[in-house]
């Protein structure tokens, strides 16, 4: 229990009237010690005659998911079982990881049985799940003087999922072929599966291997097959939550980053008619889903995603890329979301790509290192300065020794900031199934 404004103001109102008293010759002793009795008095009757801490009681609503890096609105209900009317302020359990928004309204006067809704906007800035054990409630008593404190137990468990609101921009702008950059053609399919659609007459500029003959000799016309690139096939998206994923890039983690654009990516997949499945690696294979069409299957895959965290081992690619050749025997294409801070990892990589390119179709997608891009724009003003700088551009050049290593061996690959991860993958998937 605490004192209001009001007692502390009622308490300076007798030191002040007692100040005048001692000034002009006046009892002020007595008028002293008679203030401070009354205040003490009113303040012990304040707390006797306002409801106990036991007369409210909390809930919260029943959404309990929230997302990473998004404001989401948390809220509770309040009710007040006592008798009287109450002013009162909540503030929920504070945890790490949950940034709060300002301009948050908490403070509410509560009739006798009201129950009130009390909501505030938070930021979550780590995955997970996070479990909110009490709301903690302040109350001002009848007469003004004290402030009553409770912690009333509300438990509930709060899951934070990747951020994939905007999945309804990224079907509209698939719809609209709006993804890829201006001026960007499909590129050629590589191995690409390709299944019969219809008969058409031939034209001019047609392939000769396409003619029908069948059907020529029957309509004594050319008659050519006309080919859609194979729906409902498979893609697999493999994430390496390994070292280099751990590191931070555009304020957030790389595995944050490259988890959305898996949720997004895997979204665009199924509304294209393909199915996709999903392989979580560092130095073993941690997740696996089979590659799968649906809801339910869409929120398999943010169940399974939304509390992975990375760690500091290392990628163990041909151990994932064997469990792969394993588990799906049918060709796929298959997104590799990786990255790698050592040309050894990098080598590593390549090394081990042939497995994968006998049976599947590989894309490995990349994410800018911010750090190492700043370092070869470092200005010289310190011989350790040009150090920095050399040292970073000599990274840079072998980073795109390894990617023009992957394009000479027929495997797509792109590097891609951090905020336009999710697009370049999925630029690639239109680009390959187009």
């Amino acid at each position: 229990m605490s004192v209001t404004k009001s007692f502390v103001l009622l308490v300076g109102i007798g030191w002040l009237v007692t100040f005048f008293a001692w000034r002009f010759g006046v009892a002020y002793f007595a008028m002293f010690s008679f203030w401070n009795l009354l205040v003490g008095g009113l303040f012990i009757l304040d707390a006797f005659i306002t409801p106990a801490a036991n007369s409210f009681k909390a809930r919260r609503n029943s959404e309990d998911i929230l997302y990473f890096n998004e404001a989401n609105e948390m809220g509770f209900y309040v009710k007040n079982t006592s008798r009287h009317l109450l002013r009162i302020e909540c503030k929920d359990e504070r945890l790490r990881h949950f940034a709060l928004l300002p301009e948050n309204d908490l403070i509410k006067w509560l009739q006798p049985n009201e129950e009130e809704f009390f909501s505030y906007d938070v930021v979550p800035q780590k995955r997970g799940s996070f479990l909110f054990s009490s709301v903690y409630i302040r109350y001002t008593g009848l007469l003004g003087l004290c402030v009553k404190h409770k912690k009333v137990p509300c438990p509930m468990e709060f899951k934070v999922y990747p951020n994939v609101r905007d999945l309804s921009k990224f079907r509209l702008m698939l719809q609209k072929n709006r993804l890829l950059p201006q001026g960007e053609k499909t590129v050629k399919n590589y191995g690409m599966g390709y299944e019969f659609e219809s008969l058409r007459p031939y034209v001019d500029g047609d392939d000769y291997r396409k003619i029908n003959w069948r059907a020529t000799s029957r309509e004594n016309k050319l008659i050519v097959n006309q080919y859609q690139v194979e729906r409902n096939q498979p893609v697999y998206i493999l994430l390496d939550i390994g070292r280099p994923m751990s590191y931070t890039t555009g304020g957030y983690k790389k595995l944050d980053h490259a988890i959305n654009a898996a949720l997004i990516l895997a979204d665009i997949v199924n509304q294209s008619g393909d199915k996709v499945g999903l392989m979580v690696f560092d130095s073993a294979v941690r997740s696996h889903i089979a590659p799968s069409q649906g809801a339910a299957h869409r929120n398999h895959l943010m169940e399974t995603l939304y509390h992975v965290s990375d760690n500091r081992q290392t990628a163990d690619y041909g151990g994932a890329f064997r469990a792969l050749n394993e588990k799906q025997k049918r060709r796929a294409l298959v997104f590799i979301f990786t990255d790698f801070e050592l040309p050894e990892e990098a080598r590593e990589l390549i090394s081990q790509m042939a497995l994968l390119k006998k049976r599947h179709m590989p894309i490995v997608v990349f994410m800018e290192n911010e750090k190492l891009d700043a370092l070869a724009e470092t200005p010289i003003r310190k011989k350790y300065d040009r150090y920095l700088r050399d040292t970073a551009r000599e990274f840079q050049a072998e980073r795109k020794d390894i990617f023009r290593h992957l394009s000479a061996m027929g495997i797509p690959n792109v590097e891609s900031k951090a905020e336009d991860f999710a697009v370049a993958a999925v630029n690639r998937y239109i680009q390959l199934t187009g």
